[in-house]
């Protein structure tokens, strides 16, 4: 078991988020809040989000929990998102919270697939 870790990272537009480790609620909850704070320090203009989750593994009981159905950030202006995974499969239990809020987004499994796609809206990783 790896403890979990993350960082949230905000330069020029682009907010660049890591996560790995075996993740739990307590983490969750610590990201989410530090990721809203973040998001709120940029929501006035346009933004994107970069998001690295290889190493990122989460147990039935996150993704089960009751906030990963509900929690709602505000993308006021996010004009992009990007996450860099292991697999196509990591991350689809929140995957509908991206995808419900109309804002273009992919899944890569490159760092240089993640940089080219993410130039297209103007932010470089």
């Amino acid at each position: 078991m790896t403890e979990p870790r993350y960082s949230v990272v905000l330069k020029n537009n682009l907010i660049t988020v890591n996560i790995s480790g075996d993740w739990d609620i307590q983490a969750d909850i610590g990201y989410l809040t530090l990721l809203d704070e973040t998001i709120s320090r940029v929501r006035n203009a346009p933004w994107a989000l970069f998001a690295d989750l290889r190493g990122w593994r989460v147990s039935e009981e996150v993704i089960n929990y009751k906030h990963n159905k509900t929690i709602q950030l505000t993308r006021s202006n996010q004009i992009a998102e990007c996450w860099l995974v292991d697999s196509e499969e990591q991350g689809q239990h929140i995957q509908h919270h991206i995808e419900n809020a109309d804002v273009p987004f992919i899944k890569v499994t490159s760092l240089q697939q993640a940089e080219n796609w993410l130039l297209l809206y103007g932010c470089k990783v």
